[in-house]
């Protein structure tokens, strides 16, 4: 059975699509950030030129506050099982002027933001280098490998999950649900109406609707690296069932 490695799980959750929120030493109350996860894992920080997260970061001096980058998965639908809570800990530091421009297309990479535009006058940047990365599951939880999470990559279907899942019930259960219901069975699992709820580059996660083994995987062939080939792989099941 294949699915995200811890590492790519917390790379997922802390590209930048998900919310975050920012607890700062010494500041009791979490603070929302727009962030987006840069290619070698650390954290860019989008902060409005005037309000109270810039207040907080700047009240430091020149000592780069400690921080913890925390954000929390969205499952796509009611009940379906979390990707868990990722947090990235270390420490804040301004993007320099010269530097800003080359940060904020990095930044937009990972979450294009229109307020990035801002930088310079209404928002200034901050990178959070990331010296230490958790993982907490419904299963768990523990630190991430460093150099595990700066190498992985964020799933490429994440963004698309919830729309992907939605369309695939709506207008594709007629065939979908035969394939899902044979794939589990040759793999020893009965189920009558069995139901995708979680979609990653690895494969399905499956609710078969039973009370003992309610979550069953349906793996790819291989890992995928987009929603054209999600196209490609589901085209046959979708449009030419009696041959798949």
């Amino acid at each position: 059975m294949s699915c995200p490695s811890a590492a790519e799980r917390a790379r997922t959750l802390l590209r930048g699509r998900l919310p975050g929120l920012l607890f700062l030493d010494d500041v009791t109350v979490p603070l929302p950030v727009r962030h987006g996860t840069g290619r070698d894992g650390d954290a860019l920080l989008l902060v409005p030129a005037t309000g109270g997260l810039r207040e907080a970061l700047r009240s430091r001096g020149p000592v780069a506050p400690g921080g913890v980058l925390r954000v929390d998965d969205v499952p796509p639908a009611a009940g379906a099982p979390s990707l868990g809570q990722a947090r990235a800990s270390g420490r804040l530091h301004p993007v320099e002027d010269a530097a800003a421009r080359a940060a904020a297309l990095e930044f937009a990479e990972a979450n294009p933001l229109p307020s990035l535009l801002g930088v310079g006058s209404d928002a200034v940047l901050y990178r959070l280098r990331v010296t230490g990365v958790h993982l907490v599951t419904e299963q768990g939880g523990g630190p991430v490998d460093r150099a595990a999470y700066a190498a992985a990559e964020p799933d490429p279907l994440h963004e698309d999950e919830r729309d992907l899942l939605l369309d695939l019930a709506d207008h594709h259960g007629e065939q979908v649900e035969p394939w899902f219901r044979a794939a589990l069975a040759s793999a020893g699992i009965e189920t009558t109406r069995p139901r995708a709820v979680r979609l990653d580059r690895y494969g399905f996660t499956i609710d078969t609707g039973r009370p003992r083994r309610r979550w069953a995987r349906l793996d790819f062939g291989r890992p995928l690296t987009g929603v054209g080939e999600l196209a490609e792989l589901l085209h046959p099941v979708l449009f030419h069932p009696h041959v798949s």
